[in-house]
């Protein structure tokens, strides 16, 4: 059994959650897609805790790429730039050598899947309409793939044979078997920053002996992730979308 987490965001009031979780099952591995850092206030715990897990498959995100320093913030919002610039000057020489050497989606896991953080064919897409999910699944070969960057767990469903692609609501708590005869790509959901308006954390868990996976939505002291946020000197809006998942 694998953990499929995504877009952490800084944030250790919800990692630690999930990590309490994962304490309690077996699981294979721990994949990661991305977005390890940016707008949250604790990078270096955060990092610390990642770097830490093992086994542990990721990929970089647009975040961890701009907190590093290897690609400048010009597409980043406001408070979004302010927040890269300020984790870069508080990173650790331990922390900002991993954010540095994370590698580049899409990677693949064995047979069982692909990962990138937004999209197989560009690291730093967005996959929320129908034409960009087409585009996506002719850029890898494999039934699945997992994908971040958006924030907002489901799946995009693509029938091959009736040529009918479909975006699909993953229920909470169920276990959603994928088709043999489907491909898909699926997001996780974020654990740091939900933004479909649930304040919950989100991740998945995937099987891949039976070709399932489960989408979870757990509790987390957003205040506190809030609190730090604040008490950082970082931008209010931070602090504030946390209480209402947007």
């Amino acid at each position: 059994m694998d953990i499929i987490l995504s877009d952490l965001h800084a944030n250790l009031h919800a990692l630690r959650v999930v990590l309490r979780y994962a304490k309690r099952r077996a699981f294979s591995r721990f994949t990661i897609l991305g977005d390890l850092v940016g707008y949250g206030a604790q990078p270096n715990r955060v990092l610390d805790l990642v770097r830490e897990l093992k086994p542990r498959i990721l990929v970089r995100g647009n975040h961890d790429k701009v907190c590093a320093g290897l690609e400048p913030a010009l597409a980043f919002s406001g408070p979004a730039r302010s927040s890269a610039e300020w984790t870069h000057e508080r990173l650790s020489r331990e922390n900002q050598h991993f954010l540095e050497s994370l590698p580049r989606g899409p990677m693949t896991v064995g047979e069982d899947y692909e990962l990138a953080h937004g999209s197989p064919m560009d690291e730093d897409a967005y996959l929320l309409h129908p034409r960009d999910a087409l585009t996506a699944f002719e850029c890898f070969d494999g039934q699945l793939c997992f994908f971040g960057h958006t924030h907002l767990p489901g799946c995009f469903e693509l029938d091959e044979e009736a040529q009918q692609l479909t975006w699909m609501t993953v229920q909470e708590g169920e276990w959603f078997n994928l088709r043999k005869d489907c491909r898909y790509l699926v997001n996780p959901g974020s654990v740091g920053q939900p933004r479909d308006r649930d304040p919950r954390l989100s991740f998945m868990t995937f099987d891949p002996a039976k070709r399932r996976l489960r989408l979870h939505r757990l509790d987390y002291d957003h205040k506190g992730a809030a609190r730090a946020i604040r008490q950082a000197g970082l931008h209010e809006h931070l602090a504030e979308r946390l209480a209402y998942g947007i």
